[in-house]
């Protein structure tokens, strides 16, 4: 079984289920939101005020689920978030709550498309360095870094509850992952887990890597697998759909997204699984109260990270 039905399985909700498409392949979920009728709304429905903000415009497509779209500059662009869309798609495989994205047009405009997370709070309103959103944030480094995702701050995570009132972190906002990167622009510190990143002013994660002391691979083995057992065939597919109609060479530049990616996350399983000894062979360290930290203090207490 993989880690999407588990997921499906622990949240145990329908409503939860069908609105992430957890009940659908990844392959078909990328079909059902190609084939979505979305509509910008005659009368625009309440939407998060950091997408109002952002120009954000509330839409609803066919099965009467909101969105928020946002028109793209040019073809270039569209492309962009096109091809953010992995990020949506892998976290589907890979079992990782994350609201849906994609491109939409109307009226011959491209829009760039978020589907609205219902009856979601932010994780800065949670002391998140505790149980179980630390859990989820500590697995949750495994994604961002593989899709280079450097723009993870608390506005980027919100908070569902399933019908038995039991918490669930939802990733949002991947407009600043770069799968196109041929480089590594993220690389692990040897000695002692932590990272060197190539965008200073930006996040890859709530966490310090203080905040990984004492942990064992167990901690991350599921996620690893997960991500290693993605064929590079459907990877392929899934890429090369997502271009087709966009970019001015499709084969080329989904070869170009799979290498990436491969190599990606070839370098992560490998630096996890060297940094990280057996629970047998290791013992947990609590992490100290000192680094506990909150949404509002997250900049000024963390500004240094690395």
């Amino acid at each position: 079984m993989i880690d999407r039905d588990l997921l499906a399985k622990v949240i145990q909700d329908e409503s939860i289920i069908r609105s992430f498409y957890l009940d659908l392949e990844t392959d078909a979920a990328l079909t059902k939101m190609d084939g979505l009728s979305i509509k910008i709304a005659e009368k625009q429905p309440d939407i998060p005020f950091n997408a109002a903000v952002k120009g954000y415009v509330g839409a609803v497509d066919a099965d009467g689920d909101p969105w928020i779209l946002k028109p793209t500059v040019d073809r270039s662009e569209t492309l962009y978030h096109r091809i953010c869309t992995l990020a949506f798609l892998l976290d589907h495989w890979m079992g990782t709550l994350s609201a849906p994205t994609t491109v939409c047009t109307i009226a011959g405009k491209d829009y760039r498309a978020v589907k609205v997370v219902k009856n979601a709070i932010q994780i800065s309103s949670y002391n998140y360095l505790e149980h179980p959103f630390i859990d989820w944030l500590r697995a949750d480094l495994v994604n961002r870094w593989l899709y280079f995702d450097e723009d993870r701050n608390p506005n980027n995570y919100l908070v569902i509850r399933n019908s038995k009132e039991e918490p669930f972190v939802v990733a949002i906002d991947f407009d600043k992952a770069d799968f196109e990167a041929t480089s590594m622009k993220i690389t692990g510190i040897e000695g002692k887990f932590g990272w060197v990143r190539g965008e200073k002013t930006r996040f890859l994660t709530l966490l310090r890597p203080d905040n990984f002391d004492g942990l064992s691979i167990e901690t991350f083995d599921s996620r690893l697998k997960s991500m290693m057992s993605i064929p590079a065939g459907e990877l392929r597919k899934l890429a090369r759909r997502l271009v087709d109609g966009y970019a001015e060479d499709p084969d080329g530049l989904a070869d170009s997204l799979v290498e990436n990616i491969s190599r990606r996350r070839t370098y992560i399983d490998t630096y996890f699984r060297k940094m990280f000894k057996l629970e047998s062979e290791t013992k947990n360290i609590s992490n100290s109260d000192e680094y506990s930290m909150f949404g509002a203090s997250f900049l000024s207490a963390y500004g240094n990270n690395k």
